[in-house]
């Protein structure tokens, strides 16, 4: 079962994100949650206005308090914080005034293995990343020394399948999606999970 772990010295943030998961735990800083994260937790971080001191925070929650996921909730969000915070392991990024509703949709999201940011973000992050692509004119040719397992890992990772939905679909476990994977990441020459379902989707 899922425990969220909410983060902020702000009662009023506390009050609205406690609509959306009545039963968290709360906490003042990330020192005093360290007890309390896990595996499957999702702790809920409110962002210092300062973008640096922001990113630091991050950094840190995201060490310590592995494996659980991060979201980051932010005051004045944006596509440069966005970018910067998932590449220092945020989950997901939202606007700290978000509701029930949508609160409950990043939960669903992360705690699945995605990765969650609104519409416009979303949009950045897939230019960002589609730039760092390997040289994709012609993915068959990319995608010809991957063996038929690894193609079939691969397709439906572009389908934005979890692990555990693809080991589920294929009957295999979820420590051998993870090892096609590493292969596959390694053969085509991605970086991660992003680049490669941008692949797929130009093969598509």
């Amino acid at each position: 079962m899922t425990r969220h772990i909410l983060i902020s010295s702000n009662p009023d943030a506390l009050a609205r994100w406690q609509e959306a998961f009545p039963d968290a735990r709360i906490h003042g800083s990330v020192d005093e949650a360290v007890y309390d994260a896990h595996e499957e937790s999702i702790v809920w971080l409110h962002l210092p206005s300062s973008a640096s001191a922001a990113a630091e925070l991050v950094s840190r929650a995201a060490s310590i308090l592995a494996p659980a996921k991060l979201v980051g909730l932010s005051d004045t969000p944006s596509n440069e914080q966005a970018l910067e915070l998932m590449e220092r392991g945020a989950l997901g990024y939202c606007h700290s005034h978000a509701g029930p509703a949508m609160l409950h949709q990043v939960a669903t999201v992360v705690s699945n293995q995605g990765l969650w940011v609104g519409p416009s973000l979303l949009n950045r992050l897939i230019r960002a990343a589609q730039e760092k692509l390997p040289d994709a004119s012609d993915p068959e040719e990319a995608l010809k020394d991957l063996s038929p397992r690894e193609r079939e890992v691969a397709g439906m990772v572009g389908t934005g399948a979890t692990n555990k939905e693809i080991a589920r679909e294929l009957g295999i476990t979820e420590r051998t999606v993870k090892a096609h994977l590493s292969a596959v990441f390694t053969k085509l020459k991605v970086r991660d999970r992003l680049q490669l379902a941008l692949l797929m989707k130009v093969r598509a």
